[in-house]
């Protein structure tokens, strides 16, 4: 058992690495008499720690060392609340954020042109600014670079005023705080002189740094990892810090775990040669212990539609064999989870889901569509017209609607000296009016191409977010095919919403979750279902390096499988939704 000085471990799925993590850590307190107080554990979240802690103080016989186990965010925060300068900030909860970011657009005119779907994208720019992202290189199709840097600057003297992290933050100072201050610096050092993380792989470059000043300068960093599993390229994390580490540390022992004890040995070796085609790795071999099951089972349907039906005939019969709770589903994303939620509530079988569950129907694409088509059937209420007006952009004003209905010669008769303008209203009247005589997928296709809110969608978005939000307007036209009305459709969506307010007890049903969430669990069947180019790989990944971090969440997710691997895909149209190209390996 190696105690001293840096330490890799690869840790393969299903290795057994939180047993040997509690074990190390055991054997540095009872055979190399290290004081518990000074040993760190860092996991990346909340329940991870609380679930080693435990299986730590299980394998002490009901004695409860004070090892100190904690997520990054939760270590970082209590060294800065002990220096004096940090001692009254407390964290900044994510729903603030978005509150504080609404009160900053309301109090400068500036920025009223922008919505509430706009405010993820605000918070995720805000983010990457303060990580050094030049201010030109941003991402936010509606604003000036200047407008967003003066948002940032904004957000960023709130949270000071108000003394207040928000999880950057709790990075940032934490690193400034080591820098600047070298008797801090020592003081912790001294107090954390053995630092086990786990899950390395998903460490960001400023994590790594203060990983790395904290554990000097004896160096008794043991690191657990996988760089087959980093999945979180969104948060900065690389497989490359698992060979960086390596670089940082020549005399670091590397040992692999490279038995997979949870899946059957068709799964291993299918997950194997599926990982083996990505150039960004280290060199591994990972063996199975045993074949309970069946192994894998690669289904190719004729189209979509086959596809779902064979499914759900599938987990039909699981959920009569009373297997449905040993079963999952795991989808790329969660708008693919949400179609699925529809499948399998429109054909009764029960689901639980692992993420919060969201309501599909709430995206701003679906609700812009369902804008137009309540006006298309006559409901002519301002509340419609303010969504859609300027989608794509006509250059209404919102003044020109002073009541809650609209009307339409009043409408005109704000624009009376304008003849353009008039005629751009009399357009889109007429494109309302056009919808009301067709069947209501022809309406939504109407919308997308004739009105030009696809257009609209590229013109605003670029063309790589414009791809997503377009593939979520065909799917919903797709979708309301099975529905002779919008009316139809619309109870049929108030229903499905109510459902969604109802808890789901544990284990009900088949569990339906992200590739990401999917990470760190197992159970007897997996289901993948989106196996098709667009989906897995995302059409949003283009680059050798997108690609390959699909493939990594293509991987993490076969290998949740302990006795069964289902994977499914349809021959689609084109090469482009064919299936996917992970699939040829096999």
């Amino acid at each position: 058992m190696h105690t001293v000085g840096p330490a890799q471990i690869i840790a393969g799925p299903g290795s057994g690495k939180t047993f040997v993590t509690v074990n190390r850590i055991r054997h540095l307190i009872l055979e190399e008499g290290v004081d518990p107080a000074h040993i760190l554990v860092i996991t990346f979240t909340k329940a991870a720690a609380l679930e080693m802690q435990q299986r730590f103080f299980t394998l002490m016989e009901g004695e409860r060392p004070p090892v100190w186990f904690g997520t990054f965010h939760a270590v970082f925060y209590h060294i800065l609340k002990q220096s004096a300068q940090y001692r009254g900030y407390t964290i900044i909860t994510e729903s603030e954020r978005r509150k504080l970011i609404r009160n900053i657009i309301h109090m400068h005119r500036q920025f009223l042109y922008l919505q509430e779907e706009d405010i993820e994208e605000i918070l995720g720019a805000i983010g990457s600014y303060r990580q050094g992202t030049r201010r030109e290189d941003m991402q936010i199709q509606k604003m000036k670079p200047e407008d967003l840097e003066f948002l940032v600057t904004e957000y960023q003297s709130y949270l000071q005023e108000f003394q207040q992290f928000d999880f950057d933050d709790l990075m940032r100072q934490c690193l400034k705080l080591f820098q600047e201050d070298a008797a801090c610096l020592a003081r912790w050092q001294a107090q954390f002189q053995y630092i086990q993380v786990d899950e390395f792989q998903d460490i960001s470059p400023a994590q790594y740094e203060i990983v790395r000043m904290l554990a000097a300068p004896e160096d008794n960093l043991f690191i657990v990892g996988d760089d087959d599993q980093s999945i979180y390229g969104f948060r900065s994390a690389s497989p490359e810090s698992m060979m960086q580490f390596l670089k940082d540390y020549r005399e670091a022992v590397q040992v692999p775990l490279d038995v997979n004890y949870r899946c059957h040995e068709e799964i291993v070796a299918a997950a194997g040669r599926i990982i083996a085609e990505n150039k960004k790795r280290l060199p591994k071999e990972i063996r199975a212990a045993h074949r309970q099951g069946e192994g894998v089972e690669l289904c190719t349907c004729e189209d979509e539609g086959e596809l779902r039906r064979i499914v759900v005939e599938r987990l039909t019969e699981e959920q009569k064999n009373g297997a449905l709770t040993h079963c999952t589903m795991i989808c790329r994303t969660n708008f693919a989870c949400g179609l699925w939620a529809q499948v399998l509530y429109s054909a009764g079988i029960p689901y639980v889901m692992k993420e919060k569950r969201k309501n599909r129907f709430e995206h701003f694409v679906i609700r812009d569509i369902r804008a137009y088509l309540a006006l298309g059937q006559g409901e002519l209420w301002r509340k419609h017209f303010l969504r859609i007006m300027n989608r794509p952009l006509r250059y209404l004003r919102r003044d020109s609607m002073p009541d809650e209905k609209v009307d339409r010669e009043q409408m005109l008769s704000c624009y009376c000296t304008m003849p353009a303008m008039q005629e751009t209203l009399r357009r889109l009247f007429r494109d309302l009016e056009c919808l009301s005589s067709k069947k209501l997928h022809l309406q939504i296709h109407y919308i997308r191409k004739v009105i030009g809110y696809e257009n609209f969608l590229r013109d605003k978005y670029g063309s790589k977010r414009a791809e997503e939000l377009v593939r979520i307007a065909e799917e919903f036209e797709k979708f309301s095919k099975q529905f002779a009305t919008v009316e139809d459709m619309n109870d049929y969506i108030e229903h499905y919403t109510e459902l969604l307010q109802e808890p789901l007890e544990k284990g009900e049903g088949i569990a339906l979750m992200t590739m990401h969430a999917s990470k760190g669990l197992e159970f007897d069947t997996v289901y993948l279902p989106d196996c098709n180019e667009g989906q897995t790989p995302s059409s949003q990944s283009v680059t050798e390096e997108e690609i390959e971090e699909e493939r990594r969440m293509f991987y993490v997710a076969m290998t949740r499988a302990k006795h069964k691997l289902c994977l499914f895909t349809s021959k689609g149209k084109t090469g482009k939704d064919g299936p996917s190209r992970f699939l040829k390996s096999l």
